[in-house]
Parts: C-alpha cells; structure tokens; sequence
C-alpha cells in the first residue's frame, strides 16, 4: 500500500485566504488560479504554521485575513516567519454582488481569490512599539 502524499504542492506560489474566528480558522489555499485546499482548524497559531510548513514545502506564501478580533498579533508572528501577510479592512473587500450569503468558508474563498488577483486594499500595520503606545494612552 503506498502511503498518501502529505504534500498538496511544493515550490510554488500559494494565496491563502483566512477568515478567523474566536476558537477556529478556515483556510482555502489557491494556486496558479484555482482553490488547491481548504480546510479548517483551531485558531491557534502553532497549528497553523504546522499545517503551512507540512503543506506547503518550499512555496511562497501570501496570506490575507480581514483586521478585526486578531487585530495585529497573527500578522506579527507570520510575518517574523517569513510569511507575507495583508491585513484588508473588512469593508474594502469586494464580493460579487449576487453573493448575498455569509459563512466563514465563503469569506476564506473571497479573501484567497482577491488576494490572488490583486482585488483587495491593505490595513497600515503600525509596529508593535505603537500599538502598545496607544493601548496605554
């Protein structure tokens, strides 16, 4: 029996749209214009680098998640792994206009697609120095 490749796709470039939410995360992967995974998992940060460095070998990932209940810390700690990560805010993502219904893995799949095509406005991410400053103010 031969054992099932963990690998999905290696050394390419992958858009990640996450939609996030207090106890999980739903993910949908696309590369070279089409979804190549999605999944769901605990929203914690350990899980997800796991499941990007078994994945996603070698490949240049992008990741996009709408500012809101993370604010800013996700975005920290993946881009201090190399991750390229967009903040968008939630109101500047576009949507076809007969898309009426909301689900978390629709929004993962609208986020990958925007971020893919380059259909999407990003946050300013002020360092972690100034958004200390301003929690204490």
């Amino acid at each position: 029996m031969r054992k099932m490749q963990e690998t999905i796709v290696k050394g390419k470039r992958i858009f990640i749209g996450l939609e996030d939410a207090k106890r999980t995360w739903k993910l949908c992967v696309r590369s070279e214009g089409m979804v190549v995974h999605e999944a769901s998992m605990p929203g914690e940060y350990e899980v997800l680098r796991s499941y990007l460095h078994k994945k996603y070998p070698e490949c240049t990932i992008t990741i996009m998640y709408e500012a809101g209940f993370h604010r800013f810390w996700l975005h920290d700690l993946l881009t201090a792994d190399g991750i390229e990560c967009i903040v968008t805010p939630p109101n500047k993502v576009t949507q076809a206009k007969d898309d009426r219904v909301k689900t978390d893995r629709r929004d993962a799949r609208r986020l990958a697609k925007n971020l893919e095509t380059g259909d999407y406005v990003s946050c300013h991410v002020p360092n972690r120095k100034r958004r200390e400053d301003r929690q204490t103010a």
